[in-house]
């Protein structure tokens, strides 16, 4: 069932205007989150506390509510790291790899260009939630990652909430 949500949720992410990935790169290796025990991952739920999520989309702090499944399901498939390649199918955005990023070197084609990076996405287990991790970097501007809360309406994911792990 993954396999059926996943791509759906990465072109979510994609085609979402206040991220602007489209017609940009994205690193084609996953993002991996590698937590050493599971008392860290208990200390990282509290303190975020994701039970509540906010409608605003400027903190976890709301109307939506945010299964541990889902969150449990993110940290179980990032536990290394995975080519995008598969799951990643939009035609506005270009896929490079990891390599290829390190010796961009930034030149005068690259100047004004933004980088992605995403984790897989976790999912509760009626698929009705995903959460998914995004970071950006790009040489003219300020770097930013976020967790984004994303609910399954009918058919279409849509990103609900975000919390901002930070921004340069």
């Amino acid at each position: 069932m993954r396999s059926q949500h996943e791509p759906e949720v990465y072109t979510a992410a994609i085609k979402d205007k206040s991220y602007g990935m489209e017609e940009n790169f994205l690193i084609e290796t996953s993002l991996g989150i590698n937590f050493k025990n599971h008392q860290e991952i208990k200390k990282i739920w509290q303190n975020i506390s994701f039970p509540n999520l906010s409608p605003s989309g400027s903190s976890f702090q709301g109307s939506y509510s945010l299964q541990k499944d889902t969150y449990d399901d993110w940290v179980s498939i990032n536990n290394q790291r995975y080519s995008l390649a598969v799951w990643v199918k939009h035609h506005q955005i270009t896929l490079i790899s990891q390599e290829s990023y390190d010796q961009s070197d930034f030149n005068k084609y690259y100047a004004y260009q933004s980088f992605y990076w995403v984790s897989r996405p976790g999912f509760s287990q009626d698929f009705s939630q995903a959460l998914i991790k995004l970071c950006c970097y790009s040489p003219g501007s300020h770097d930013f990652g976020s967790l984004l809360y994303l609910e399954r309406t009918d058919k279409q994911w849509q990103i609900k909430s975000s919390y901002g792990l930070y921004n340069q």
